[in-house]
């Protein structure tokens, strides 16, 4: 056990854990509407055993698994409860039911990820750091791919201390040494007598005695549950219907809201020239400016909400943003290649005299750009917050930190006092997230709604044109990338340049707990601050580039832009070099032996090198992010006229031990389906400052209809668990654009690859942009 984590400060639930939470994935393995989770220092709450901040356990041999993460369709609510009954050695059936526990404690404390470190490996002033400013605020939150990496080491020790917390009641119980006793199955044994007890018979017990300092963790050779695949234990209870949304909240005496933003960020509302008309359709009870700068409806359903909303005619305060047009935010970018003032991340060596030193024919130049993208959560953006003539207010929210939903309510109802220590988080089922739901904004707007109808949950619902026109987006970005070739062909040179608007600036302009350093934005370099081919000269930059477009975090933040940089790149260089893209990386890799065998085993998969029909082609791309190295090979079919067609992608993945095969496969399944559709169809562009995309018809989706199959291979791997919720994202971009160029000769530097065509009246197809001249 990491000689930090002591194990009152780690393993004691204390009294943080009371509340009500609502179950955040339910069902296969125990369906659980809402649980107390109150806990004291003394372990004993009624009939339950608190055994430690992790594990309840119930007379009736029930295990209740406390996991301080969002479960958005991730399945981590399966995998983590896995790691807790290996190590408390119980089956993974339906004994065993898994909550949220939204009250903070400093056990649930994820700021190992924000450190970017796993708690085994934790030390230095960074950690010590961590542990005074984050640790003790029990600052939970559900993102970075880190849920698994910086959990499942503490989970692990919570089953194992459970564990031998029970031995020790039963020692005590039959009175014979613990070494003569054994686990198994959920009850304790003793092979001499042939007695046994169950952990509901010994929990009391046991929840009274002091944890172990150091207790012993299974070793893998006896792991019957890990590493194999086990049912989701929230499926079953979806397949029913029963686990709650954040729009399935329902309350009595409930009021609804419907919102209207500023079409240009930045703009205040001057004056509602219909209120009277507005208040006066049926239903409506409220109609508000809110901050200055949004207009909310409230009414007896969502309905009226928004019927009412669509009647609105707001004239809003003009802005320097009001010209602003697309080909003006690529120009920004354009203009900052040529920026004095880049902040410089990596200078190794001398790229930038090996460059200019270079004969011509030997460098390689290229730019990229990738436009705004918003998330595109297909549950729309809510929130439910009701406000208590008492101070106190509770939330419903399918959020991805209950920090922040305390933080936005308390703010939106600062008029009523309420503070966010007396804000009590429900977080619900979330569907899709994607980094939206770490903000506050919607959970502000309902809080202040809420201050104004004290006494009533008011639930607010942006419309999918508010979600995509006016949420949150990941930042527009482009790169200018240099090479020198050696005479080898292979890159002895390579220099970076990113212009993007900085991640962390955006986060911190909204007032959220994230404050940027001074080191420049470091997920706006993602994938190329620590780029995995060894090249000897290298120099990577980023200069931030403004706008008035709020930037938040984005599935795989800067390596979904980034990979698609270097992988398109690397390709460049191999065709100059005359090289096979994958003889070229293999080269390149000839010292990464964990990148060489992804890579090999990727090409396996997908017949490298066998021939192809005519306008078909082959990409492949690699990345080392979140701790995992993932690789892909995509093969496309391009038509006559344009149309394209992915046909396939194939994914080799070396994510550590993995705890779940399943969930790893579903997750680079559903990663590669996210990834197509911004690879190839998806966009965000400006007219006039406003946001001219706003629903799935003029902002596709990926359909099932056009999916291509995928195939996902595991490597066996000794390193501990890393990421995968981001991973299979990062490639795909980088490959199609790979096979687009094997199958057509052409090079495509701009996402979307493609354009869509209307064909008919239900009918689109997907077709590379016309050849700029």
């Amino acid at each position: 056990m990491p000689r930090f984590l002591s194990r009152r400060g780690f393993l004691l639930t204390g009294a943080a854990l009371g509340g009500t939470v609502l179950v955040a994935a339910v069902g296969g393995v125990g369906y659980l509407a809402s649980v107390d989770v109150d806990g004291l220092d003394g372990h004993l709450d009624g009939e339950r055993a608190v055994l430690n901040a992790f594990v309840v356990i119930h007379p009736d041999n029930r295990v209740v698994v406390n996991v301080p993460k969002t479960e958005m369709g991730q399945g981590i609510h399966t995998g983590l409860a896995m790691v807790v009954a290996e190590e408390l050695d119980i089956p993974f059936d339906d004994r065993i039911s898994v909550v949220f526990p939204t009250e903070a404690h400093p056990a649930y404390s994820t700021w190992f990820n924000v450190l970017q470190i796993r708690p085994e490996e934790a030390s230095g002033p960074a950690v010590w750091v961590g542990r005074r400013v984050l640790g003790q605020l029990g600052f939970i939150v559900t993102g970075a791919s880190g849920s698994t990496m910086g959990m499942w080491h503490p989970m692990r020790v919570a089953g194992a201390s459970a564990r031998h917390m029970l031995l020790a009641a039963a020692a005590a119980r039959l009175n014979v040494p613990a070494m003569e006793l054994a686990t198994g199955d959920g009850f304790v044994r003793h092979a001499a007598s042939g007695r046994r007890l169950s952990y509901g018979e010994l929990a009391h017990e046991a929840a009274l005695l002091p944890p172990p300092d150091h207790p012993a963790l299974k070793p893998t050779s006896e792991w019957r549950i890990i590493g194999r695949s086990q049912p989701r234990v929230d499926i079953p209870a979806k397949i029913r219907g029963e686990p709650v949304f954040g729009m399935d909240v329902t309350l009595p005496h409930m009021i609804y809201a419907a919102i209207r933003h500023a079409p240009v960020f930045g703009a205040q509302v001057a004056r509602i020239a219909n209120e009277a008309a507005v208040r006066s359709q049926p239903g409506i009870t409220d109609v508000t400016v809110i901050d200055g700068r949004k207009v909310a409806v409230v009414a007896g359903s969502w309905w009226q909400a928004e019927q009412a909303a669509r009647l609105l005619e707001i004239d809003w305060t003009s802005t320097d943003a009001d010209s602003v047009s697309s080909a003006e935010m690529s120009a920004r970018l354009r203009s900052a290649f040529e920026s004095t003032t880049p902040y410089e991340h990596i200078n190794d060596g001398n790229a930038a005299s090996v460059i200019a030193d270079a004969v011509t024919s030997a460098v390689i130049e290229a730019d990229y750009t990738v436009p705004f993208l918003p998330h595109a959560c297909m549950e729309p953006i809510n929130a439910t917050v009701l406000v208590r003539d008492d101070g106190t207010a509770e939330a419903w929210v399918s959020s991805q930190s209950p920090m922040a939903v305390r933080r936005g309510a308390a703010r939106g109802a600062g008029l009523a006092g309420v503070e966010p220590i007396s804000v009590t988080c429900n977080i619900t089922m979330n569907g899709g997230a994607f980094g939206r739901r770490s903000d506050q904004d919607v959970v502000t707007e309902a809080a202040f709604l809420a201050a104004r109808h004290r006494g009533r949950p008011v639930k607010l619902i942006w419309s999918r044109e508010e979600d995509i026109g006016r949420g949150l987006f990941r930042s527009h970005a482009a790169a200018r990338l240099r090479a020198a070739l050696g005479p080898d062909g292979l890159p002895v040179a390579y220099d970076a340049l990113v212009a993007a608007q900085s991640i962390t600036q955006g986060i911190a302009s909204r007032n959220l707990p994230f404050t940027p350093g001074p080191d420049g934005d470091r997920l706006s370099v993602e994938g190329l601050d620590k780029l995995h081919y060894p090249i000897p000269n290298r120099r990577v930059r980023s200069q931030h580039v403004p706008s008035h477009m709020p930037i938040h975090f984005w599935r795989s933040n800067g390596f979904s832009f980034n990979t698609f940089f270097t992988e398109s790149f690397i390709d460049e260089c191999a065709q100059r070099a005359g090289a096979d893209p994958l003889t070229y990386r293999r080269a390149l890799l000839r010292d990464k032996p964990r990148h060489l065998a992804v890579m090999n085993r990727v090409a396996e998969m997908a017949g490298w090198g066998t021939a192809l029909r005519p306008g078909q082609g082959r990409g492949i791309a690699i990345e080392e992010c979140y701790r995992s190295v993932v690789a892909q090979v995509a093969e496309v079919t391009v038509a006559a006229n344009g149309e394209v067609r992915v046909n396939r992608i194939v994914c080799a993945i070396d994510a550590g031990l993995v705890i779940n095969p399943d969930a790893v496969v579903a997750q680079m399944e559903g990663g590669i389906s996210f990834g197509l559709t911004t690879a190839l169809i998806s966009a965000i562009t400006l007219d006039a400052g406003a946001v001219v995309e706003s629903n799935f018809h003029d902002f596709p989706m990926q359909r099932i209809a056009d999916a291509p199959e995928i195939e996902v291979s595991i490597m066996e791997s000794t390193e501990p668990p890393s990421g995968v919720g981001e991973p299979g994202v990062v490639p795909v971009a980088g490959a199609i654009a790979n096979a687009i160029h094997a199958a057509t000769g052409r090079r495509i530097r701009s996402l979307p690859l493609a354009v869509t065509e209307t064909i008919g009246e239900r009918r689109t197809r997907t077709v590379l942009p016309p050849v700029a001249t």
